[in-house]
């Protein structure tokens, strides 16, 4: 019933945003693209869900990238029939108006309007589209130093100068790049830091994900060391 349901929405929503589609352009070779593109991110995300062999709570690589891909091709989808709903629910009272009055340029006003308002929905549905696809590819390993200085009256005086490196969200399970991973291990070790924490969230299910990352991990440095608390997906298997 759950995934009937999820067939049921992905579809109307895919219909009725194929619809912008067809009055900004009128090239078959775009539709086409449209419905395979839609089809092959649905067939890989059932794919990965039901009949990939893991656990459905375990967040493979593959698992993630299908995950993603989903969000890629429906949050712009959402957004654009979000914009076409509103200019509808606009245009009803108007062409009713219109077919009453019997407006000799309805027919010609609303479609132009239509045009417009569908390519004003695509171009900002391009925002997330290339925002997910650059966060999937690039983002994830976009490493960045922040840096803080704190500052207490009652602050003991041994912690003046201390430095303390927080990493969180590691999410190893996620990884698939050794070499940009050692990047943001060396970027932390960088720091010179007396103290190393991470905050949380080191697997995205299970404990195994992080065994191939062990060694790599084992490279940060601090000269009082290395500490690490649970955090909500750390709970896991």
């Amino acid at each position: 019933m759950r995934w009937t349901l999820f067939f049921l929405i992905y579809f109307v929503i895919d219909i009725y945003a194929f619809q912008a589609l067809k009055t900004f352009t009128k090239r078959k070779w775009l539709y086409w693209s449209y419905w395979i593109v839609s089809f092959l991110v649905l067939g890989n995300f059932t794919w990965q869900l039901l009949f990939n062999g893991d656990s459905n709570r375990v967040l493979t690589p593959l698992k993630s990238y299908a995950f993603g891909f989903l969000l890629v091709v429906m949050l712009p989808k959402i957004i654009m029939i979000i914009i076409l709903l509103l200019e509808d629910f606009i245009r009803g009272p108007q062409t009713l108006y219109s077919m009453a009055v019997k407006r000799k340029d309805r027919k010609s006003f609303v479609p132009s309007r239509r045009k417009f308002v569908s390519t004003m929905a695509m171009g900002l549905a391009a925002v997330p589209f290339t925002s997910l696809l650059y966060g999937m590819y690039k983002g994830r390993y976009n490493f960045k130093v922040l840096k803080y200085t704190l500052e207490f009256d009652d602050l003991p005086e041994a912690f003046d100068g201390y430095r303390i490196t927080q990493v969180s969200d590691i999410h190893s399970g996620s990884f698939d790049d050794f070499d940009k991973v050692n990047y943001g291990i060396d970027l932390v070790n960088q720091q010179d830091s007396d103290l190393i924490v991470f905050t949380g969230d080191l697997v995205n299910n299970r404990a195994d994900e992080m065994l191939p990352w062990q060694d790599t991990f084992a490279k940060l440095t601090a000269r009082d060391g290395v500490y690490s608390v649970l955090g909500n997906h750390d709970y896991g298997d």
